[in-house]
């Protein structure tokens, strides 16, 4: 048997900061790293950093030695559970005895003054409440156009980067796919908060763009991606008629025929929903989470365009393990990747994997930092979670190796805020263009991400 824990040594004042009391309150009722996560919101690597913080502040060595350090000097409370204090410490004094009951009575003015005061009380504890409803109001998640403008940062291009051809206009809040040596540059809104229709195509081998025809209606926070030589768009927030109205989410799921360069309406969204993530695989599209105007989604949603008539329909396969919005989504390896999002209040450094087949949702590791309104683009070897800072500034995009199963950083050529962007990858490169970094961008920026030869064949002939 151990000897018994000696905490004389130990500060009389607890040193743990809020968040770490939150953990450690857990901690001590025998919750597991996972179930800590779970509770608070946070990854288990975030969990096991507090931990760590824990057991240094406390001096011990385990979960065990931390949790009587933290019910012997009453900083935890855990019910019918009491702990004598080490030898030489001076006990708790016994709980005086209490008095015998006053008669209430007041006087008219008294009342008046108690009633007044409750009503400020009422009006100072709803305050803080008003202000989160006010950050999840529809304008402030459906454009940008309401913020103060700075200055918009210049590019440093590190090594891998390198300038294109910018946009045709600053937008933010677009879409983009690829398409064999073609780049389709979707939607977005303008410095004026309007949605726009515009369709611009990027051909790599000139280095410029085009325009295609336009969408059926105009759409900011909308998603697309490619599927069997074709381009869809899923999704996506329009400015009504009525003037100063705030945006509104829609239903619209559109396809792009590229070659005929149309645009046609398919089955409806479930919901109207925007700043949805959108990804596909050699068979289905996959529309994940949003916002519909009211509420934040965790749904993941499964559409076989191939299927025509009655037999088109929205199958539900899983849920988001957080509902959220402005998330990075992939496919890649059978499994469609979530990453990062925003939710009005905060960003997150969730990191998940759903198995399309199964439903079954996997965690990830954690990104480094919390992100929303990012990119996720996979290149063929790995995913990279490029952007956000919503409520942050960041100074690095983020690259997750599928076999190592880790993220690593690389250096942004835009430092602070970049967001709501559009990125998406080709032949071992990504582009980036628009988005919101202290103003609406027209950048157009290519990073390699990979190195990629053709080796000659040798034979014996």
């Amino acid at each position: 048997m151990p000897d018994a824990l000696d905490t004389r040594e130990l500060p009389l004042e607890n040193p743990l900061s809020e968040r770490e009391m939150e953990v450690a309150s857990l901690l001590v009722t025998g919750a597991s790293n996972a179930e800590i996560a779970r509770e608070l919101i946070i990854s288990p690597h975030t969990v096991k950093v507090h931990l760590r913080n824990i057991f240094e502040k406390l001096q011990v060595n385990s979960r065990t030695e931390a949790s009587m350090v933290l019910v012997k000097r009453g900083w935890v409370a855990v019910p019918g559970v009491t702990v004598e204090p080490d030898e030489g410490e001076e006990p708790t004094p016994p709980e005086p005895p209490p008095l015998a009951p006053i008669p209430l009575r007041s006087t008219p003015w008294q009342r008046v003054y108690m009633a007044a005061s409750l009503l400020f009380c009422l009006l100072l504890l709803g305050t803080p409440y008003l202000s989160t409803l006010q950050g999840r109001t529809t304008a402030a998640l459906l454009t940008d156009s309401h913020l103060a403008r700075t200055a918009a940062p210049a590019a440093r291009l590190e090594p891998r980067w390198e300038l294109r051809t910018p946009l045709k206009r600053p937008l933010a809040r677009l879409a983009m796919t690829a398409l064999d040596d073609r780049l389709f540059v979707m939607g977005g809104e303008t410095p004026a908060g309007e949605a726009v229709a515009d369709m611009q195509i990027y051909d790599l081998s000139i280095n410029d763009w085009s325009t295609g025809t336009p969408l059926p209606l105009p759409l900011a926070n909308l998603a697309a991606a490619t599927l069997n030589g074709r381009i869809y768009v899923a999704g996506g927030s329009t400015n009504p008629d009525a003037p100063g109205a705030n945006p509104v989410p829609v239903d619209k799921l559109l396809q792009y025929d590229v070659a005929q360069d149309e645009w046609s309406e398919l089955l409806p969204l479930p919901y109207p929903v925007a700043g949805a993530g959108m990804a596909a695989d050699d068979r289905y599209l996959y529309v994940v989470g949003g916002w519909d105007g009211r509420n934040m989604h965790d749904e993941v949603w499964r559409f076989e365009p191939a299927l025509k008539g009655a037999t088109a329909v929205w199958e539900l396969i899983g849920h988001l393990s957080k509902a959220r919005a402005y998330m990075g989504v992939a496919a890649a390896g059978g499994e469609l990747y979530v990453v990062g999002g925003y939710d009005g209040q905060r960003e997150y450094d969730l990191a998940e994997a759903l198995n399309p087949i199964s439903g079954q949702r996997r965690e990830l590791p954690a990104l480094g930092t919390p992100r929303g309104g990012l990119a996720l683009v996979y290149d063929g070897l790995a995913l990279y979670a490029l952007g956000g800072g919503w409520m942050q500034p960041l100074t690095n995009h983020e690259r997750f190796d599928l076999t190592a199963n880790s993220w690593s950083n690389f250096t942004s050529p835009i430092q602070g805020e970049w967001r709501s962007m559009a990125a998406t990858g080709v032949n071992g490169r990504l582009h980036i263009a628009g988005g919101w970094a202290g103003d609406y961008l027209d950048s157009h920026l290519q990073y390699q991400s990979s190195f990629r030869a053709l080796l000659p064949v040798i034979t014996s002939d």
